[in-house]
């Protein structure tokens, strides 16, 4: 049975003297080669760094691989397909799971065959082991920043005079709420503040 492909192509809007003419002669010229039927060719023009959604072509094409309208995808090389690694693993995954292969003929990634199958797994692997190291990352620069003497999160709205006039206001006995009225700050940072500096002993 010959095997039903559809062909992906896709260039860059930002690249003015590239076509998807290119891509899809190397393509068409590997499917002669190799004796697939080309079932329906899905080219964009637009940036790589738009979502699927954004991508008209590429959008339709996995809701036909959905509808099992052809049994492998083609594109040039794994770029084609995603804007990130994580964006191309998930595509794998789910075309993997509609039991679609995928081909990208200039990396030579085969899903179909038993070597691309492993490729496919190291690309996960290698994701994951990327997300991991990021996140350590991550974490250690906070751990740096804290040992620094540096406090995370935002910036507090009370400055050393704000924090002077809301004294200054308590104790000459107004509220919390004439506070925040008076000043124009929200009473949960002034009672934070009240609370923490025991400026009064009860809040109310």
């Amino acid at each position: 049975m010959t095997t039903k492909v559809a062909l992906y192509c896709r260039v860059s809007t930002s690249t003015k003297d590239q076509t998807t003419e290119n891509q899809l002669r190397e393509l068409t010229s590997y499917c002669d080669r190799m004796g697939y039927e080309v079932v329906k060719v899905y080219e964009d023009e637009v940036s790589g760094s738009k979502t699927r959604e954004k991508r008209p072509a590429y959008n339709e094409m996995c809701k036909d691989a959905f509808l099992k309208k052809f049994d492998t995808i083609i594109g040039w090389d794994v770029s084609r397909f995603g804007r990130s690694m994580k964006e191309f693993v998930s595509f794998l995954a789910d075309m993997d799971d509609k039991g679609i292969g995928v081909i990208a003929v200039k990396n030579g990634l085969d899903t179909v065959s038993s070597s691309g199958r492993m490729m496919m797994k190291l690309i996960g692997v290698l994701e994951e082991w990327n997300r991991e190291m990021l996140i350590e990352r991550t974490n250690a620069g906070l751990a740096r920043t804290v040992a620094n003497g540096t406090k995370l999160g935002r910036k507090s709205v009370l400055t050393p005079s704000i924090k002077k006039q809301i004294t200054a206001l308590k104790e000459n006995g107004f509220s919390i709420r004439k506070i925040s009225d008076e000043i124009g700050i929200n009473r949960g940072a002034i009672q934070r503040f009240l609370s923490d500096t025991k400026t009064v002993s009860e809040i109310v």
